[in-house]
């Protein structure tokens, strides 16, 4: 299996968890993630839970409780985070040099590929505990979402199919 078939259901799966979850170890598993704290002042996690709480009307008393799942969970967010950037570093690392190390590339990209499954995983145990704090309409909100997302996703990826396939 290669590493975008992966990527892209781990990516979307940590996006989720995020949104479900709040606090935002790094936007967590999110491939997607990794994202420099330094754009939001350092504080991206507290803001981006913020305003996910805000769009979904948590009460004062959800947004306790997922911060509490979330803090649980911690050490393996942050591992996990960790795994991921490590992983996506040695990779593009590994895919600069010269000459081309097609074993070495193949390796990461494995690396990067367990990092993913594992964060599929975790973000997988994390909704598990969110989400029935939710109630149903806050559930719905956060598929209408992921759904937006998902839409965006395809139509970054459709634009840059006709960017490539054009003259200009």
């Amino acid at each position: 299996m290669s590493v975008s078939k992966i990527r892209r259901p781990a990516l979307m799966a940590a996006a989720g968890a995020l949104a479900v979850s709040g606090l935002f170890a790094g936007r967590l598993l999110a491939g997607q993630t990794d994202r420099p704290s330094h754009r939001h002042g350092g504080d991206g996690a507290p803001r981006l839970f913020a305003r996910v709480a805000r769009r979904l009307d948590l009460t004062e008393d959800q947004r306790a409780r997922i911060r509490a799942v979330m803090k649980a969970h911690a050490a393996e967010i942050e591992a996990q985070a960790r795994a991921r950037r490590d992983a996506r570093r040695a990779l593009g690392e590994a895919a600069g040099t010269e000459p081309v190390d097609e074993a070495a590339i193949r390796g990461f990209s494995q690396q990067l590929a367990d990092a993913h499954v594992a964060g599929a995983l975790l973000f997988a145990r994390i909704r598990a505990e969110a989400l029935p704090i939710l109630t149903p309409e806050q559930q719905e909100k956060l598929r209408k979402f992921r759904s937006r997302r998902l839409e965006r996703r395809d139509e970054r990826l459709r634009s840059l199919q006709e960017w490539l396939r054009s003259e200009g």
